[in-house]
């Protein structure tokens, strides 16, 4: 018998039952976001309730050296202290999603719990975005700004570093400073290959041999000059810098006290994604939705700020390059 084709096949129209038939996956692709440190680079704060909106921070002036001697028997003049203050006011932020009854119950994933996720990443990356416009605004004046065609390398990290020694900065409490740093400056870090550079760093020991070859491991980038550089896509970036058609990036040095978040209350704003959201099932009416037509919310509702410390110098330096790969 002569080869004959077959006579269904999924195209087959008069077949409507199989026509356009989609089978959706019932878990979602992880969708890419940004690592946020800038809250975790801070000192955190409490502004407690019932305590208005404003927070003052002080610090006391330090004395100069009193290197006059003083005359026998004549008691002198005593000193009187001095502060200088910085305040900041608690701001509100806030996001709803609501949904229907109908698709809280026929949608064929976790509708709801999926948009919290996506919800509590954005108040997350809204204290991220509000934290680094304040650590630009304290690094005005406390810049190491390179030039066309200067990359960041090992040496200007100690430079930064003894910068901020020199103006008797202190170091977090685990005895380093924090580095945050973009993907494409920390490329040009850990390919410094001029003479002290991180690669002549690190090809001397095995354990370094070993760093290079494993390469960075989450978002912990180098330990270099007493610095713990971490990853993030958020720094700022200025267009046509250090030349037209370039561009900039920030890399930030943060030592002890530089920068205070403020929650009001009991309740902290977390320095990661793991915002406690509010997540409702309504199964009653009410004045407002009678019928009861809407089945779930899920909403944030946090209060924040941050501010630099009072006074100078600032305690973070800003590293501020092009680099060599985008």
């Amino acid at each position: 018998m002569a080869y004959q084709p077959a006579s269904v096949l999924s195209s087959t129209a008069a077949l409507t039952h199989i026509q356009n038939v989609i089978f959706y996956e019932r878990t979602a692709v992880e969708n890419l976001k940004a690592n946020l440190p800038f809250v975790g680079a801070t000192e955190r704060k409490r502004l407690p309730e019932r305590n208005g909106k404003t927070m003052r921070s002080y610090l006391y002036d330090t004395f100069a050296a009193n290197t006059t001697p003083g005359s026998e028997g004549t008691v002198g003049s005593g000193l009187a202290g001095a502060t200088t203050v910085r305040d900041v006011s608690i701001n509100q932020y806030f996001d709803f999603i609501s949904f229907s009854d109908l698709v809280s119950e026929t949608a064929i994933s976790p509708i709801v719990e999926e948009h919290a996720a996506e919800l509590g990443y954005r108040a997350a990356l809204t204290t991220n975005s509000l934290t680094s416009t304040e650590f630009e605004v304290a690094s005005s004046g406390f810049s190491i700004d390179l030039s066309d065609n200067e990359f960041l390398a090992a040496a200007v990290v100690r430079q930064a570093v003894m910068s901020l020694r020199g103006a008797n900065a202190k170091s977090k409490s685990d005895g380093m400073f924090v580095g945050i740093i973009h993907p494409f400056p920390a490329y040009d870090l850990l390919n410094d290959n001029t003479v002290g550079g991180v690669i002549d760093i690190l090809k001397h020991v095995q354990p370094g041999v070993d760093s290079m070859l494993r390469g960075i491991q989450g978002y912990r980038v180098i330990d270099l000059a007493g610095v713990r550089f971490i990853e993030t896509t958020t720094v700022p970036t200025y267009t046509d810098y250090p030349s037209s058609g370039k561009t900039g990036y920030a890399t930030y040095v943060v030592g002890k006290d530089a920068i205070f978040s403020v929650s009001l209350g009991a309740t902290e704003v977390p320095s990661e994604r793991n915002f406690r959201l509010l997540i409702k099932n309504y199964r009653d009416g009410s004045v407002a939705d009678p019928a009861n037509v809407i089945g779930s919310t899920v909403a944030y509702n946090f209060k924040y700020a941050c501010i630099r410390r009072p006074g100078t110098p600032m305690t973070l330096r800003r590293i501020k390059s092009e680099a060599s790969i985008s």
